[in-house]
């Protein structure tokens, strides 16, 4: 009995350390503060060059990749410094990328992925991130996913030369807060290694020009 005791504790502290959480916290959305066009530096996102890729895992370790489309975006900068932008998801360009799965596989991973066990695509076609205030690295702003808005602070990092802008973040959200609560085992009891983490990683490229 002892002995079953213990695999059972070396399991559940194995799956903790497996179960990464999110290095943001979700507040309430906060006001954006109105740029000041006279004195910034305004650039367009280009949609077709800039990169969102995702990270999703299970509680065993197991984990899935992907991307999400930049469909359009703004930013404007003063002084080598973020001073406002925003951009829009297309949550119907989702993909997986995981490396050895083959396309059926990945079809049906991207057909439950936009279902409305999660992001119900149908109902929220878009997903969008607007900022509100920003440091010389670090940056808030209001991320809405699926009509739920909430405030996150994330670092990042930028270079602006010329007519040519990048932006450039990695952080990871915790879906629950945005309602995606599909096999999140914070909310459902009880289902072991079949549970999926809260966290979700992004690492985010945004390249603009003037």
């Amino acid at each position: 009995m002892k002995k079953v005791l213990l695999v059972a504790g070396i399991v559940a502290f194995l799956a903790a350390c497996t179960s990464p959480k999110a290095n943001t916290e979700a507040e309430d959305a906060v006001e954006v503060e109105e740029v000041v066009e006279e004195t910034t530096t305004n650039y367009v996102v280009n949609g077709a060059e800039s990169t969102v890729a995702w990270e999703g895992s299970k509680v065993t370790g197991d984990f899935h990749t992907g991307t999400v489309a930049v469909s359009m975006g703004k930013l404007s900068v003063e002084n080598s410094v973020l001073a406002g932008g925003e951009f829009v998801l297309d949550m119907g360009s989702v993909s997986a990328t995981d490396e050895g799965m083959d396309d059926e596989t990945k079809g049906k991973l991207v057909g439950h992925l936009t279902s409305p066990d999660f992001f119900d695509v149908d109902s929220f076609k878009t997903a969008s991130f607007e900022i509100a205030s920003a440091t010389a690295d670090s940056l808030t702003g209001n991320l809405t996913i699926k009509d739920v808005t909430k405030a996150i602070t994330i670092p990042y990092t930028m270079s602006a030369e010329g007519d040519v802008a990048s932006v450039s973040s990695t952080f990871s959200i915790d879906r629950t807060q945005w309602g995606v609560e599909y096999g999140s085992g914070s909310i459902i009891a009880d289902l072991g290694d079949k549970a999926i983490n809260d966290a979700i990683e992004f690492d985010i490229t945004l390249a603009a020009t003037k």
